[in-house]
C-alpha cells in the first residue's frame, strides 16, 4: 500500500508558530529518521546480524579443523623416557638393559603436533544444526523487517496525532478567540443594561470552559511531540515541528475482506518468522535423535618430537575413530521428546497466530470503514455547522434569538470541526493499520 497526497481537499486551521530553533521534518523525512536511530529498532537488527553469525557457526562446524600444540616437559617416568628416546629415534641397545629401563636419566621431552580432523558422519547432527541456525536466522529477519514495518506505522501515526493535536489548538483557539468576544460584549453591554445580567454570566461561563479546553489542547500537542521524538529516536528535549495537515479527497481504496485476510495470511513477515520457528524446531528434534546415532571421525596429524624442529624426528599418523553411546541414562530418550513437544508446541503457535492475523485484519476492515464512513459525515456536518453560525449571529445581532442559542451554534461547530479532524486523521491511519495488518504496508512507502 502506498500512502500519496494526490489532491488536498481539507486544511484544517492554520499552524501555530514553529518553535524557536526546531527543524522541520517531512513525513518521509522523520520515517528515514526513525529507521536509522530507532533504539528499538537497532535492537532487533543487532538480533539479525547475531542470528547469521550463528548460522556461520553452524556451517562452520561441517569443516575440518586444524589445530596446533605445543609442549614441553621433562621426566624420569620409565615410559615417558624410552618413548621420548624411542620418538626422537635414539634408542640404542644399552638402552634395553633393565637398569636403564627401569632407572632412566631424567628427560627434556619437547612435542609439537598439528593435527586435522574431518568429521565424516554424526548423525545428521550437523545437518540438522545447520538447518536451525537458517531457520532461526529467516526468524530473526523477518522480524526485522516486520519491525521496519512497524516502526514506520508508529512514525506516521505519530506524525499524524501530532498534525492533529496541532489542528485541535487552532480549533480550541477560534472557539476561545469567540468565547472572548462574547464575554466582552455581554460585559459591555450589561453595564449598559441592555441585557439581563444572567447573559452576561452565561458568557463568562463558556469562556471559561473554553480556557480549560484550549489548555487541554496545548497539553495535547505536547504529548503529541514527545511520542513523535520517542518513535523517531530523537531527544525528547529537541524541538522539530511537522508539515501542516491535509486530507486527501480521494476515496479509500476498496477491498474485500476475504482477500485482505488471504493476503495477511501470505504477506505477514510475522507470521512467516513463526513458521520458520516451527522448522528450526523440526531441524533441532532431528539434532537430538542423531545422538542414537554412531559418529565417525577422521584424523591427520604430523607430529615433532625436538625442541629445533628435526626433520628426522617427525612423524606422521591417520586414523578413523568411530564412537556409539550404548547407553546414557535415558538422557537422549528425554532430549528428543522434549524437543518433539517443542515443536508441536510452536505448531499450535502458529495456528493461534493464524487466527490472531485474521482477526487483526478484521477489526482493521471494520475500523477503516467506519473512520471512512463518519468522515464523510462529518465534512458535510462542517460547512452546515458554519451557515448555522452565520445565521445565529445575524439573528442574535438582531435581537431575535438569545445568546444560549448562538453559544450552542458555536459549540456545534466547534464539535463538527473535531469530528472532522479525527475521522479524518482516522481514516488515514486504519488505511495504513489495515495494510499493515495485510502484510502490504512496507517500511518506505510512508509518503508526506
Amino acid at each position: 500500500m502506498k500512502l500519496h497526497h494526490v489532491a488536498v481537499a481539507v486544511v484544517l486551521g492554520i499552524a501555530p508558530a514553529i518553535p524557536a530553533g526546531a527543524e522541520t521534518f517531512s513525513l518521509e523525512q522523520a520515517t528515514a529518521h526513525a529507521l536509522a536511530h530507532n533504539p528499538n529498532l537497532l535492537a532487533v537488527r543487532e538480533q539479525t546480524h547475531a542470528a547469521g553469525a550463528r548460522t556461520e557457526a553452524a556451517s562452520g562446524a561441517r569443516l575440518p579443523e586444524l589445530g596446533l600444540s605445543y609442549s614441553v616437559s621433562r621426566s624420569n617416568n620409565p615410559l615417558e623416557a624410552f618413548a621420548n628416546k624411542l620418538n626422537t629415534r635414539r634408542v640404542t641397545a644399552a638402552d634395553f638393559e633393565p637398569a636403564r629401563v627401569n632407572h632412566p636419566e631424567t628427560e627434556s621431552m619437547y612435542a609439537t603436533s598439528l593435527a586435522l580432523r574431518l568429521p565424516l558422519y554424526a548423525g545428521g547432527k550437523l545437518s540438522a544444526d545447520l538447518a536451525n541456525a537458517a531457520e532461526t536466522e529467516k526468524h530473526a529477519r523477518l522480524q526485522y523487517t516486520r519491525a521496519r514495518e512497524l516502526v514506520t506505522f508508529q512514525v506516521l501515526e505519530a506524525y499524524l496525532r501530532l498534525q492533529a493535536a496541532r489542528e485541535g489548538l487552532t480549533i480550541a483557539d477560534d472557539a476561545l478567540k469567540s468565547a472572548q468576544e462574547h464575554a466582552r460584549t455581554t460585559a459591555q453591554l450589561a453595564r449598559e443594561g441592555r441585557i439581563v445580567v444572567s447573559d452576561k454570566l452565561t458568557a463568562e461561563v463558556s469562556l471559561a470552559a473554553h480556557q480549560a479546553q484550549r489548555e487541554q489542547a496545548a497539553t495535547r500537542l505536547g504529548r503529541a511531540r514527545d511520542r513523535l521524538k520517542l518513535v523517531m529516536g530523537l531527544p525528547l528535549d529537541s524541538a522539530i515541528d511537522i508539515l501542516p495537515l491535509a486530507l486527501d479527497d480521494a476515496p479509500a481504496t476498496v477491498r474485500h475482506l476475504a482477500e485482505a485476510e488471504t493476503a495477511a495470511l501470505a504477506r505477514r513477515k510475522d507470521l512467516e518468522g513463526l513458521r520458520a520457528l516451527a522448522a528450526a524446531a523440526q531441524a533441532r528434534v532431528k539434532g537430538a535423535q542423531a545422538a542414537h546415532k554412531p559418529k565417525v571421525d577422521v584424523i591427520t596429524s604430523g607430529n615433532w618430537y625436538d625442541k629445533n624442529f628435526d626433520a628426522a624426528d617427525n612423524s606422521w599418523s591417520v586414523m578413523g575413530v568411530a564412537r556409539l553411546d550404548l547407553y546414557a541414562g535415558g538422557r537422549h530418550t528425554a532430549d528428543v521428546a522434549a524437543r518433539q513437544a517443542e515443536a508441536r508446541e510452536l505448531e499450535h503457535r502458529v495456528r493461534a497466530y493464524e487466527q490472531t492475523v485474521r482477526e487483526e485484519v478484521r477489526s482493521a476492515f471494520d475500523a477503516r470503514r467506519e473512520a471512512q464512513t463518519r468522515y464523510g459525515l462529518a465534512r458535510a456536518v462542517v460547512a452546515q455547522a458554519r451557515d448555522s453560525v452565520r445565521l445565529v449571529k445575524e439573528r442574535y445581532g438582531q435581537g431575535r434569538t438569545i445568546l444560549i442559542d448562538l453559544l450552542q451554534a458555536e459549540r456545534a461547530l466547534v464539535e463538527a470541526r473535531s469530528e472532522a479532524l479525527a475521522s479524518g486523521v482516522a481514516l488515514r491511519t486504519n488505511e495504513a493499520a489495515l495494510a499493515l495488518a495485510e502484510g502490504t504496508f512496507e517500511a518506505t512507502e510512508a509518503k508526506p
